[in-house]
């Protein structure tokens, strides 16, 4: 079964990803986390975890294996650690915690990660959000 997610990125990275035809794995630097592809079940970039809003204005709409996608809190539990959440302001608590919920993270509940690249093959559609334009469409087979 697939699952339809999206992933955000900045529009200076859109033609290295259009041109290689693959977004990679990242995060974090320090390598304390498996590296992952960021994505989410929500088309609204208001979703997106606060740091990572600023700028990300490439939307890719991704169909991918739903046995390959990892919802963020029970991979984040195992893979990330604790110091890890405190520095990027992400925590790992689920969104029925009231102490969690807030207007910086409410969408985690719509994040996702895959631990491996994503292929064109599995995209769907490229779309500047700024201005709606369809910068990529998958062919119809």
């Amino acid at each position: 079964m697939t699952r339809t997610l999206y992933h955000f990125t900045k529009p200076e990275f859109r033609i290295q990803i259009l041109t290689s035809g693959v977004i990679e794995p990242r995060w974090p630097k320090d390598e304390s986390a498996p590296k992952t592809v960021h994505t989410m079940e929500s088309s609204n970039p208001e979703d997106l975890p606060w740091a990572f809003r600023e700028g990300r204005t490439i939307r890719f709409e991704l169909g991918v294996p739903e046995a390959e996608t990892h919802h963020w809190f029970s991979w984040a539990r195992a893979n990330v650690p604790p110091s890890a959440f405190q520095s990027l302001g992400v925590p790992v608590w689920t969104p029925d915690d009231p102490a969690y919920v807030n207007g910086r993270n409410l969408g985690s509940k719509h994040w996702y990660v895959l631990e491996r690249a994503v292929p064109a093959a599995e995209w769907v559609s490229v779309v500047d959000i700024e201005t709606n334009e369809v910068l990529w469409r998958a062919s119809e087979k």
